[in-house]
């Protein structure tokens, strides 16, 4: 396991061989207060105000904050429940297993109930902590990058390479917030998100990003295939569209090139 310094360095990697637009968010799971790092900041002590996961997870990304949150900071269940900080009672599964994206009522009990991401610790969690992977002063349980499409696919091929293995992705249309940690914090090596609504309409994501999560251990793996497939050009800075001399045109630019003295080429087919 990389001491924090050296995944510090791998944060800094990773943002140059990706060229990405935001850090990715260093995130470990606290049992003690004794846990929480130096500087972090709680938004319920410190600001007077609560969070949702997928807010706290853009001001570390874009505002590079480091950021705990404790069950009195939250204001979202789906994160409460889903890291084991508070308990569900029967009429709670009933309750928020039917109000919501199943017709099938039934169906969405047993989805929350059996299938829903959830720790389910021996010891309550008391929260987590969050910051950039570039500044982290913790080792990481996971890592998790917003990332373009383009950027995944070469993410993916790093996997790939040091794995032999394709990626086995199961995807939600929410709690984008829990499906994005949970799985690999029970012990998934990888995993791809799509941002859910509320990261688009609280957490301000754009349409563009995934989000695309690994455990701890497995970032120099990655950071290190990644710079592989930079040396020799096949990174995600070297790939390039290919861009053609003399491409065909209308056939009135030709003519009036041909007016003008200067070199024709081949016409647009227009069939």
């Amino acid at each position: 396991m990389p001491t924090i310094e050296e995944f510090n360095h791998l944060g800094q990697d990773l943002e140059r061989l990706l060229i990405l637009r935001y850090s990715p968010i260093a995130l470990k799971v606290i049992y003690s207060e004794d846990e929480i790092p130096e500087g972090s900041m709680r938004p319920y002590r410190d600001k007077g105000g609560h969070l949702s996961m997928c807010q706290a997870f853009a001001m570390c990304r874009r505002e590079r904050k480091a950021i705990t949150m404790l069950k009195e900071d939250h204001w979202c269940v789906w994160p409460l429940v889903s890291f084991g900080m508070v308990d569900l009672e029967e009429e709670d599964y009933e309750y928020m297993g039917t109000k919501f994206f199943f017709a099938d009522p039934q169906r969405g009990v047993k989805f929350l109930r059996d299938e829903y991401p959830m720790l389910k610790p021996e010891k309550r969690p008391l929260g987590f902590t969050i910051a950039p992977l570039r500044s982290c002063r913790f080792i990481p349980d996971l890592v998790c990058t917003y990332c373009r499409p383009a950027q995944i696919r070469s993410i993916t091929m790093a996997m790939k390479f040091k794995t032999g293995e394709m990626l086995d992705v199961t995807l939600d249309p929410v709690d984008s917030c829990v499906h994005s940690t949970i799985p690999v914090l029970k012990g998934k090596d990888f995993n791809i998100t799509f941002p859910d609504p509320g990261e688009y309409e609280r957490a301000l994501c754009d349409e563009d990003e995934v989000m695309f999560t690994m455990r701890g251990e497995r970032v120099k793996d990655i950071v290190d295939v990644l710079q592989l497939l930079s040396n020799v050009n096949f990174g995600y800075q070297e790939m390039a569209m290919g861009l053609q001399y003399d491409t065909p045109r209308p056939e009135f630019y030709n003519n009036m090139f041909a007016k003008w003295g200067l070199q024709t080429g081949a016409q647009w087919d227009k069939n």
